[in-house]
């Protein structure tokens, strides 16, 4: 019969094991021509052993075992039949037995059923139960392995959608598996293990191997394991350069805390790092809580308002932050979230809580780093850095060695290439193509944003949706707000009016946790310019970088808006945004919404470059006969 996909007879197979054997006896043959697309077959089949103890004890180490899915590199141009290793269950999905210490990698957008046994994927700990998790893996990331932890596992992948595969122009091309190869009905393939990479291939996609991470991860236990109500969870800093493997071991730490704790586990993040946050838009600090795994890179699990698994408490906007330019107001913001978790956790018994420290807060004064450290009060530090020296623990180290907090120092990883520009407007287009389901689980619209229909927001009439507007960085003219405003991103922020006395419980039902209700008769510098439409541009009469319009107690950021349009005769600001418009136009009492702009940077972030774009692909395709 033929071997291009069909079943192979009883004697084919038997004929394709003993030539396996044959060949693993034998010199492997050097790598392929990079001429040839595809690698070639080797048996999948391996006997296995069997196992001198049982199926519970997970933490022994994995056996040396040859690669028995090295075959199915070839996944993603064939329709592979079924075997010890893999069958098809239908066309959407997929049945993959593994024994302990085999690992096999995936390409593309699936949903996860552990069945039997327990199995490890980016850093979580999955055993055997009706949950699902959804995995997002594009070849511009570094591949996650699904390995298993127990003498035989047994799990299920199904095909999943979500229209993330579909985004119009996605910064880095062809991520997702290709439509016009295998089943055309998987969202996904699964590649072998320990890809040999070829130096003529480099867009070959590679493995995330967190090998070297597996002893520090063990170091946090959970609080399920805790011995008393007295003992504390672990309150871990994560600190290292852009690019060392942070974000991926942020993702690590919380799968693993999380799935220690069984299903109702919590992890409490307060992300700091607001040039590439781990769940909130750029230019944004926040605080929140994690409750199920999350097995992507984070443009796959952005967050709006409301969603299944995260829980937004706080979210401030700070845009971006040059060490230079550091003021009180961004420190402020700070410490709000800091202490909004410390409140929190004074309720939540024994909740982990895992806090992102960006570069920018590496040169901070001795003092203020001693305020912000008692109120991180962490038992552990995780620096991606072994330099003794390192930067990276500037200022927390002396104070870390006088509180007896533990300090891991671990080397930088680098497992994705993606330059910042590029990654940035990843983040941006998957943020402003989501949307949300009544189910809050979010889903992304293939619709070019600049196609989208706007939210029109008044700002000239009495009791006007925006208060006012403020442009960070740079001094742009009066006369030139305008220009600026339009097709920029801008932060939107829910800010209390003056004088209004409210309980802080019934402001923003999105988010948890109210502003503070108490007000400021302290005059901060700042007064509203009309520009010649009548904008409410805010400006500083004394021009100082340290200041903000608006406290951390009387506003905060809700989601980010592109300035589609301005209607001069109506006194209309058109944005578009993923927020659903209710949030907009049906604010609590008492409350405006304020418009912050952040200047591009020279390398061109914060543009509405990618928008514009996508309009012109989608007018390319439409154009073909």
């Amino acid at each position: 019969m033929p071997a291009n996909g069909e079943r192979l007879s009883a004697v084919a197979r038997q004929r394709r094991l003993r030539e396996a054997r044959s060949a693993s006896s034998t010199p492997r043959a050097s790598t392929p021509d990079a001429t040839s697309q595809q690698v070639q077959p080797e048996s999948v089949t391996i006997e296995q052993k069997p196992q001198a103890v049982g199926d519970g004890e997970a933490d022994e180490q994995p056996l040396a075992v040859s690669n028995q899915f090295s075959t199915l590199v070839e996944a993603s141009t064939v329709h592979f039949s079924s075997s010890r290793e893999i069958e098809n269950i239908n066309e959407r999905s997929v049945k993959v037995r593994l024994s302990r210490g085999q690992k096999c990698a995936i390409l593309g957008t699936c949903c996860l059923w552990v069945k039997e046994g327990v199995v490890s994927v980016y850093g979580a700990i999955l055993q055997a139960s009706t949950a699902t998790f959804r995995i997002y893996s594009p070849a511009n990331y570094a591949l996650p392995t699904i390995e298993a932890l127990t003498s035989n596992a047994e799990f299920e992948l199904d095909s999943l959608g979500g229209g993330v595969q579909n985004l119009p122009y996605r910064g880095v091309r062809d991520v997702w598996p290709s439509t016009g190869a295998g089943n055309l009905k998987l969202s996904f393939h699964i590649l072998g293990h320990s890809i040999e990479q070829d130096a003529k291939a480099l867009r070959r996609p590679k493995e995330l191997n967190t090998d070297a991470w597996k002893t520090v991860l063990s170091q946090f236990p959970s609080p399920a394991s805790t011995t008393s109500r007295s003992s504390s969870s672990p309150r871990i800093v994560v600190c290292g350069r852009r690019s060392s493997g942070v974000s991926t071991l942020v993702r690590h730490l919380s799968n693993r805390l999380l799935t220690q704790q069984g299903s109702k586990g919590l992890v409490s993040l307060v992300d700091l790092d607001s040039s590439m946050p781990e769940f909130t838009p750029p230019g944004t600090i926040s605080m929140l809580h994690i409750q199920e795994p999350v097995l992507g890179p984070p443009f796959t699990h952005l967050v709006l308002s409301k969603h299944k698994h995260v829980r937004v408490f706080r979210m401030h906007f700070l845009g971006e932050i040059d060490p230079t330019d550091l003021s009180d107001w961004h420190l402020e913001r700070v410490n709000d979230l800091l202490a909004l978790e410390r409140r929190i956790r004074a309720q939540k018994d024994n909740m982990p809580v895992i806090i992102v420290v960006p570069k920018w807060l590496e040169n901070i004064e001795q003092q203020t780093a001693s305020l912000i450290w008692k109120m991180m009060q962490p038992t552990d530090i995780v620096c991606m850095d072994t330099r003794q020296s390192s930067p990276h623990l500037q200022p927390w180290k002396t104070l870390a060695e006088t509180d007896g907090c533990r300090i891991h120092q671990i080397p930088a990883q680098t497992f994705d290439r993606i330059p910042p520009l590029r990654e940035h407007e990843l983040y941006m287009q998957s943020y402003f193509h989501m949307s949300e389901s009544s189910s809050n689980q979010s889903y992304w619209v293939d619709t070019p944003v600049l196609a989208l229909d706007p939210v029109n927001l008044n700002y000239g009439k009495k009791i006007p949706d925006i208060g006012g507007v403020l442009l960070l960085g740079g001094n742009v003219a009066l006369e030139d707000t305008r220009d600026a405003l339009e097709e920029g991103i801008a932060a939107i922020l829910l800010v209390r009016q003056q004088h209004i006395e409210e309980d802080p419980a019934s402001l923003d039902k999105g988010f948890d946790i109210g502003m503070d209700g108490r007000e400021s008769t302290e005059d901060n510098g700042w007064r509203v310019s009309r520009t010649e439409e009548q904008v409410p541009r805010l400006l500083q009469s004394h021009r100082s970088h340290d200041a903000f319009p608006y406290s951390e107690k009387q506003s905060y950021c809700i989601g980010l808006g592109m300035v589609t349009g301005l209607n001069v005769v109506k006194r209309q600001i058109s944005l578009v945004t993923p927020l659903p418009s209710q949030a907009l136009l049906k604010r609590p009492k008492g409350c405006q919404l304020a418009l912050v702009v952040q200047r591009a940077t020279s390398d061109a972030r914060f543009t509405s470059h990618w928008a514009r774009r996508e309009m012109r692909s989608t007018r390319g395709r439409s154009q073909d006969p």
